[in-house]
């Protein structure tokens, strides 16, 4: 008898401590579901303030490459012009030198 009591005073206990348990992790389930709504609205509005500044950086790097290639422009037209000279002046003397290369073989063979 005194052993069916014993068991049943235990049993009670482990219950209550359970049920004691389960409150606190529902309460813990609750507190992590509850920051979890925290966390997700502070990224969201974390998110709309990011495209809100890559959008004015992309304006900015528009501007920014817009200026580089009107650079790039002024300056591959410089570079096509001077290399056009500088071509026309390596054509010609690679001409003459080729002709007075030609003419002195022309002569070598001829003598």
């Amino acid at each position: 008898m005194k052993i069916n009591l014993l068991l049943a005073i235990v049993l009670c206990a482990a219950l209550a401590t359970s049920a004691g348990a389960q409150d606190d992790q529902a309460a813990t389930r609750a507190a992590r579901k509850e920051k979890t709504r925290e966390d997700v609205k502070r990224v969201g509005d974390k998110v709309e303030t990011g495209v809100a500044d890559g959008a004015h950086a992309v304006g900015t790097a528009g501007r920014a490459t817009g200026k580089a290639v009107g650079k790039a422009g002024k300056a591959t037209g410089k570079a096509v012009a001077n290399g056009a000279k500088a071509t026309g002046r390596a054509v010609t003397k690679a001409t003459k030198a080729t002709g007075r290369a030609v003419s002195g073989e022309a002569k070598k063979i001829d003598n």
